[in-house]
């Protein structure tokens, strides 16, 4: 994939291809970014290079804080920091899945998910989204597979864009009528947040 990419930027110039394949960054981060950095660096902060078992206190409790938004109840026992959501994909999946669970993902999805959830025991059932990438909740509700879904076996993670609340109100009424608990999971980018 990597290949790929650079061989099409000399074929038809970097200014006209786009990586969007990994998140990779194809810039240099902004001068404030870098200054941030400097100024944690120089800060010489006690165990702050060390492996934390799910992240730093006080970078959960800031994450919290800004996750609260109207909501209660989200305190820093809440939150479990990953480097990269490929990490926090794969513990979330080993924590939940049981081997054959099924796992909703809508099209297009990250590659990598098909991986993640058969490394799990999981089994993907891909539903595709609209031609706005939103998706559709009777094809979450009736993906082409054999069994009425959601079955008892099922998890779904959405991908790719925001969700008008429209949609997330259909979803959640989906979810409610499911008459079982089912866990959403959102791999999403999320702020800077400022510590």
């Amino acid at each position: 994939m990597f290949e790929e990419g650079v061989r099409l930027k000399r074929e038809r110039g970097a200014d006209a291809v786009f990586d969007f394949s990994l998140g990779n960054p194809d810039m240099e981060p902004p001068p404030a970014v870098l200054d941030a950095l400097r100024r944690v660096a120089a800060a010489a902060v006690p165990v702050a290079w060390l492996y934390a078992q799910s992240g730093l206190s006080q970078v959960r409790e800031t994450v919290a804080r800004s996750s609260r938004g109207d909501r209660s109840g989200i305190c820093r026992e809440d939150v479990f920091m990953t480097v990269g959501s490929a990490g926090a994909c794969n513990v979330i999946l080993k924590s939940i899945l049981d081997p054959g669970d099924e796992v909703i993902v809508l099209a297009p999805y990250f590659a990598e998910y098909q991986f993640y959830i058969s490394n799990h025991g999981g089994r993907m059932v891909v539903v595709d989204t609209d031609a706005t990438f939103l998706p559709d909740v009777e094809r979450i509700a009736r993906p082409s597979r054999r069994e009425p879904a959601p079955s008892s076996s099922t998890r779904q993670q959405p991908t790719g864009r925001v969700y008008p609340e429209s949609v997330l109100r259909d979803l959640d009424g989906l979810l409610t009528r499911a008459g079982q608990a089912i866990i959403v999971i959102s791999d999403e980018a999320v702020q800077v947040l400022r510590l």
